[in-house]
Formats: structure tokens, sequence, C-alpha cells
């Protein structure tokens, strides 16, 4: 039996002004899965993803999540922000707090909790993220390989039902974005439901259950990594994957 629809992008459009960053975009994330969104820059990745959690208000389409149409204007947005992560490219880390006041903020101020008890999940979090030995360090003390570690656990203290990642590598120098992965390799053995933008196309190839490629605000294709990664795809996606299948 498949497992139920967690998240879903319902004929989604996304205009600034006249211009149209998404024309039609319709995705569905079972609970348990990890989808990776490839594809050119300027394709829409980080629109789509913004507007999953409302960051960006569509211009027109629903987003579903846990079953409840989220688009609609009495939707209280923060409940449903506790239930669905997200890590951003360049982390987004309050620099006046320090390690454990930035991953247990959320909950105490969402989640409710008391001091004590956010701060012991907290450290469970950063526990998660191999961060918990850096609990007092302040973000700037940090390097960008850290931050974004602590970024990760401050989206699983929530125990959420997905998290949401754009581009969590790219902020990143190349040495440090092995450490970022492997916590999302680890994610993923736990059974996190997550939606990944990522340039980091090994990443999408080995550990994804589905890869959607966009192009030009519209999902070109969706389909197993296998089927992606082949030689079989179509000519924009071909073009696009060229490098890192000749690396193969």
């Amino acid at each position: 039996m498949q497992k139920k629809i967690i998240l879903e992008a319902v004929d989604i459009r996304k205009d600034y002004g006249d211009l149209r960053v998404l024309n039609g975009v319709d995705i569905r994330v079972r609970e348990g899965e990890l989808v990776s969104i490839i594809g050119p820059s300027g394709s829409g990745k980080s629109s789509l993803l913004r507007c999953c959690n409302l960051l960006e208000r569509p211009t027109a389409g629903q987003i579903i999540f846990d079953g409840e149409d989220i688009t609609r204007d009495t939707v209280n947005i923060n409940r449903v922000r506790q239930n669905m992560g997200m890590v951003f490219q360049q982390f987004n880390l309050y620099p006046h707090l320090n390690v454990l006041a930035n991953v247990s903020l959320a909950l105490r101020c969402v989640g409710k909790l008391g001091k004590a008890e956010a701060n012991a999940v907290a450290m469970e979090a950063l526990t998660q993220v191999d961060m918990a030995h850096k609990r007092d360090a302040f973000p700037g003390q940090l390097s960008g390989g850290q931050q974004q570690r602590v970024g990760i656990a401050r989206a699983v203290a929530l125990n959420p039902k997905i998290i949401l990642f754009d581009e969590p590598t790219s902020a990143l120098d190349p040495e440090l974005v092995s450490s970022v992965l492997a916590v999302m390799k680890s994610l993923r053995e736990r059974g996190m439901t997550m939606l990944v933008v990522t340039h980091e196309m090994g990443f999408a190839r080995d550990l994804s259950d589905r890869v959607i490629f966009m192009d030009g605000g519209v999902v070109a294709a969706n389909d197993t990594p296998d089927v992606i990664f082949s030689s079989q795809g179509n000519e924009r996606m071909r073009s696009f994957l060229s490098r890192f299948l000749n690396e193969r």
C-alpha cells in the first residue's frame, strides 16, 4: 500500500509582476519520501519551495499539507510551519544568540515549551547533527557547514512532518559540503520526509526516491533517479546533466 501524501502542490502559478516563474506546477510528496528538485538557475525551484510553506504566496493553485489546503486565508500559518521545517541557503541563524538558544527559540515561542524542556529537546537535535559540543558558541564562531547543521537541528527539533531544504549546500565551501550531506543522509535513514532543492547531483541520484527536473517554471520530468540520470531523458535534461553524466 502506498503511503499517504503529506504535501501536494496543485497547478501552482507564481507571478512577479509580468514575470511568471511557476506555470502550472504539480508535485506530490508521500510520507517517508526524499524528493529532490533539480534544474537550471531560474527554473523556479526555490520559488516552488517557498510557495510550499507560503513564504511566497502562490498567484494561483493550492498547497495541500497533511490533507489541508493551507492557501486558505483562515489557516494558521504558524501552526503549519511548526510541522513543516525549512532549511535555508544562508543559514538564517540569529547572530546574537548562541547555538542552543537558536535551536530552542522556536520550541519556546511556537511549541510553548518551558526553558528546561526546550533546551533538552534542542540538545537532542544538536546531538543528531553532531553539534552538541558547540551549544555555547555563537554563529560567528562557526564554519558555514557547522552553521548549516545548526539550521538543520533547528528544523528537526520541532519534530516536523516534512523538512524543506532550499539548496542547503550552495553557500558552503566545497570541503564543508560533505558534513551537511552526511546529516541529511542520516535523516533519510531515520525516515524523515524531505523535499530538497539541490545542485548536488550525486546526492539526488543516490538518496532520492524521486527526482523532479524543473525547467522554465514547469516540471519537465518527474521520475526515479535511475530514469532521470540515464541517457534516456529529454534533450534539455540531458544537456543540463551532461557534465555530471560524463564524470560518472
